[in-house]
């Protein structure tokens, strides 16, 4: 075998062993392909990795400047402040007309939290801090109202109304008698009460064509409202003593000390009443702070008929069921009036005395009808008549 020649670097022997030769060389350029592309991908990847580690920092980085602006203590830029607008509306109360029912009617627009504080300075009458308050003036007068609103965010506004406060003016019941089939009468039904008292404010006046004043009552009575049958019933006068009516003994008459009655001014008149359950009720009665008789026996018209003595324990044995203000009679008419106000009634019959109805007329409307037939929100009887509000001017 003739011996090898020395190959160049990389390379084998052209002569010897030609198809080992040529099967080495193969393979040796299939080793140097192969290298070369693994090299070639190692750099591509080591490229790529290199870009992609790049782009995750700079990712980093970004997200990391976006948190320390999203966590910044204060914010660089200041949000625009909200628009406030203070506005309010009033009403005077239907019963009393030194009270106000404020209505706060503010808005807050331009942020999200849209809650406001309120400030209200009733003229330098009072304060208040509640959103919508009720005021009551101490007097009359003129008062400028101011109400501040302060937005969440510390924005003020302000409104300011200027209100007329006027004293209150009084209401009661008015009675006449134009119908010529009946009296003028307020009546009001309760259930039967033992021992009580009815207390109320009245006055009289003329007509403005008849000029001339008729008489006015009260009548306290049973189940029964004829006048034999009352507990007891007054009659008040305008130019003379007042007298009883019904009810009343002789005896009971003559020991009486009526005052005298005045036309044009309010005079207070108070009757009580007790039932045992077995005799006829007694009563006191005194007018304008005066005692006209104490515990005095309820009576018929007639004692000594014993069917009217027996009809009339029957109807007021447990005391006190109907009450009758009345003016001038059945048998004519008058254009004067029975001014009635302040009435209250009260029952002891639970030990303690209880106030079990009350009217002094403030909630009511001048000119309303109080007769439930017309008006059904009345809570008299349906035999009133010709009884309306009436209203000082």
């Amino acid at each position: 075998m003739s011996p090898l020649k020395q190959a160049p670097e990389n390379r084998f022997c052209e002569y010897s062993m030609p198809d080992k030769q040529y099967k080495v060389r193969k393979l040796q350029i299939v080793k140097n392909s192969i290298q070369t592309i693994i090299n070639k991908n190692l750099f591509d990847m080591t490229h790529l990795l290199t870009k992609i580690n790049k782009n995750i920092v700079l990712l980093m980085a970004l997200f990391m400047v976006a948190a320390l602006i999203t966590s910044c203590g204060e914010d660089p830029i200041d949000p625009d402040p909200s628009t406030v607008v203070a506005n309010f509306s009033s009403q005077v109360d239907a019963d009393n007309s030194l009270t106000y029912d404020f209505t706060n009617n503010s808005v807050v627009n331009g942020i999200d939290d849209k809650t406001f504080t309120s400030a209200w300075d009733f003229g330098g009458d009072g304060n208040s801090s509640e959103e919508s308050p009720s005021h009551t003036f101490s007097a009359e007068g003129t008062y400028e109202v101011k109400l501040t609103v302060t937005a969440s965010d510390g924005v003020v506004a302000t409104a300011t109304e200027t209100i007329e406060v006027t004293a209150p003016k009084n209401r009661y019941a008015v009675i006449t008698d134009t119908r010529d089939d009946d009296t003028g009468e307020l009546r009001l039904g309760l259930d039967s009460i033992q021992t009580g008292r009815v207390t109320f404010m009245y006055s009289v006046a003329a007509g403005p064509v008849d000029m001339d004043i008729k008489d006015a009552f009260i009548n306290v009575t049973g189940t029964s409202t004829s006048g034999k049958n009352s507990i007891v019933e007054v009659r008040l006068k305008d130019n003379a003593n007042h007298e009883f009516r019904e009810g009343a003994s002789d005896a009971t008459i003559a020991a009486a000390n009526f005052p005298e009655g005045k036309p044009d001014v309010w005079v207070a008149v108070e009757i009580s009443w007790a039932s045992d359950g077995t005799n006829a009720p007694i009563y006191t009665v005194v007018i304008d702070g005066q005692t006209v008789i104490t515990d005095a026996p309820s009576t018929t018209r007639d004692p000594n008929d014993a069917d009217m003595v027996a009809e009339h324990l029957a109807t007021t044995i447990d005391g006190a069921h109907n009450f009758q203000w009345k003016y001038n009679s059945t048998s004519s008419t008058n254009d004067g009036f029975y001014f009635v106000d302040d009435i209250v009634i009260y029952s002891s019959d639970s030990g303690t005395e209880t106030v079990v109805f009350e009217d002094d007329f403030q909630g009511r409307v001048k000119g309303e009808d109080l007769d439930p037939d017309t008006n059904s929100e009345s809570p008299y009887h349906v035999n009133t008549s010709e009884a309306t509000v009436g209203e000082d001017e």
